[in-house]
């Protein structure tokens, strides 16, 4: 195994636990980025920014996700990455709206989804669009949120995506709360 592949399975890993324990998702992330420093790949050290920004967001830690977001953004820009660079936009924009920074939320969105786009990835456009409308629920501004969650959803279907499907179907689900349609929301929570 190269050290390249460490690199890279520690950084898939970090997804792993952020969803276990987030001090040691943290922990891999920093792991990573210590070999990635080491061997000073510009796309080794963007994953391992990316691996970080998400730890960050899983500690509620978004200024500093955000920042390391930024960083990844600027290496898979420089490296010519498209797809890295798609996934590390779309990654930042929870963070982003967290802090309110819906415009640059919406920007990030909108790059992202101009490479899934260009490169036909529709199940990571269609998690981009779970992304979007978290953007206008978190203003209230449900019926825009609505509209992306529904294409998400259709989209969603299409894949063997089961986190995908349980996440839009809970967004869509508290936007029909949020509207008082309890009868639709509760349907929702019995799909």
């Amino acid at each position: 195994i190269s050290w390249d592949e460490i690199v890279q399975t520690l950084t898939e890993k970090v997804w792993q636990e952020v969803r276990v324990d987030t001090r040691r998702a943290k922990d891999v992330a920093n792991a990573a980025m210590d070999v990635a420093r080491t061997l000073g790949k510009p796309t080794l050290l963007a994953r391992s920014f990316r691996a970080q920004a998400n730890a960050m967001y899983a500690l509620d830690e978004h200024p500093e996700a955000v920042h390391l977001y930024a960083q990844a953004v600027a290496l898979f820009e420089q490296t010519g990455e498209e797809a890295e660079l798609a996934r590390t936009l779309s990654g930042s924009i929870q963070s982003l709206l967290l802090l309110g920074r819906y415009d640059d939320a919406l920007a990030a969105g909108e790059r992202a989804g101009a490479i899934f786009r260009k490169q036909g990835n529709t199940r990571r456009l269609a998690r981009l669009e779970i992304n979007l409308g978290n953007i206008y629920h978190r203003q209230d501004r449900f019926a825009e949120a609505l509209a992306f969650y529904e294409r998400a959803y259709e989209q969603m279907l299409a894949h063997d995506d089961a986190e995908g499907l349980a996440a839009v179907l809970s967004n869509l689900s508290l936007c029909h709360i949020s509207l008082n349609d309890f009868p639709k929301a509760l349907e929702l929570h019995q799909v």
